[in-house]
């Protein structure tokens, strides 16, 4: 009869900790958009677009407009924090595929492409130089830390 009882709760216990899932699902979380490759990113080949993926994390059933901005703060502070001293590459040198991303409701994710003038940048003087790209958003949530890319570029 013991057996019988430590038999019916071992299953009783199993079946109540199987039931709960280790997940939880959130509903309604507004969405917060991130550049995918965010981060600093060394550039060695100027030749090349580069491309960056911004997703859209939360509830997928959201419309919103993101912006890819220059910030070139982004860069005072790399200088700063890391006692380097990048200059801004001039917005003659590069092109931005996509300044603005409309998200639908349905739209997860979307590219933008950053090209190099290689005429522009052969002219500038050797130096070490930095393009800071930013997302904004007037209606939507961007993740502060995974919301920019710094292109590094050693001339």
């Amino acid at each position: 009869m013991k057996k019988i009882v430590i038999l019916f709760l071992a299953a009783a216990f199993c079946a109540l900790s199987c039931s709960k899932s280790d997940y939880v699902v959130y509903e309604n979380i507004p969405a917060a958009f991130y550049i995918s490759e965010s981060g600093v990113v060394a550039v060695d080949d100027l030749l090349s677009e580069l491309p960056f993926t911004v997703v859209k994390g939360g509830d997928a059933h959201y419309t919103a407009q993101v912006d890819v901005v220059v910030d070139t703060r982004l860069i005072v502070k790399y200088n700063i924090s890391n006692d380097l001293n990048y200059i801004p590459l001039p917005q003659e040198c590069y092109t931005l595929s996509e300044s603005s991303l409309n998200f639908g409701e349905d739209v997860k994710s979307q590219q933008f492409f950053v090209t190099f003038v290689g005429e522009q940048i052969a002219a500038l003087d050797k130096g070490s130089y930095a393009v800071a790209l930013a997302l904004e958003s007037d209606n939507a949530v961007v993740n502060s830390e995974k919301g920019y890319v710094l292109l590094l570029i050693e001339k």
